[in-house]
């Protein structure tokens, strides 16, 4: 039987290829947010600016990365959400590591699609709720959670490229390191 394992914290190539992605991504999403604000589809991009100036810069500070780990624990809680509709007796596992914060199901076996889909969805339900609150209530700091969501999916847009890629593999088991396509359903 014929099967791909990445791990995902000690395949130094791959951790190259998601460096690349994130600032490609973050970078692709962020100009032409930007240029929204330039020509004024946003609304009242300069609130972000004004509202940061009454709290001070640490205060500022605080605030985004609050909001910014906010982003990432509701990330991880869709995986974990993803894995149980998918496999409702799994054990969801969360963690951080080597810089990453993860959602794992380790030694469950899910399709190829499914699996596609755990790994995509907090990408596409939160930019989905963020792009409705920059243009329902506009506020200049939405661009830039965005585009920091974005590239911070760039790990998920590579697991996504590998089962894409490899159309042969046709199932997939989540590992506490990553993952490891199969081709047929593996023996226990």
């Amino acid at each position: 039987m014929s099967r791909y394992v990445l791990n995902i914290f000690k395949d130094t190539r791959a951790l190259k290829q998601i460096n690349i992605i994130a600032v490609f991504t973050t970078l692709a999403v962020f100009i032409p947010l930007f240029i929204t604000d330039i020509t004024g589809l946003t609304g009242n991009s300069g609130s972000a600016l004004i509202a940061l100036e009454s709290i001070g810069f640490f205060g500022s500070l605080l605030l985004i990365f609050a909001i910014m780990f906010a982003i990432i624990t509701v990330h991880e809680g869709i995986h974990g959400i993803f894995f149980k509709l998918f496999s409702p007796n799994s054990r969801v596992k969360f963690g951080y590591q080597t810089g990453m914060f993860y959602a794992t199901s380790p030694g469950e076996i899910f399709s190829r699609g499914s699996f596609a889909v755990i790994i995509i969805m907090p990408f596409v339900l939160i930019t989905a709720v963020l792009l409705f609150m920059m243009f329902a209530v506009p506020h200049g700091s939405y661009k830039y959670f965005i585009a920091f969501h974005t590239g911070a999916c760039a790990g998920d847009f590579y697991y996504v490229y590998l089962i894409m890629k490899m159309k042969h593999m046709k199932f997939v088991e989540d590992t506490n390191v990553g993952m490891t396509l199969y081709e047929s359903y593996p023996e226990s």
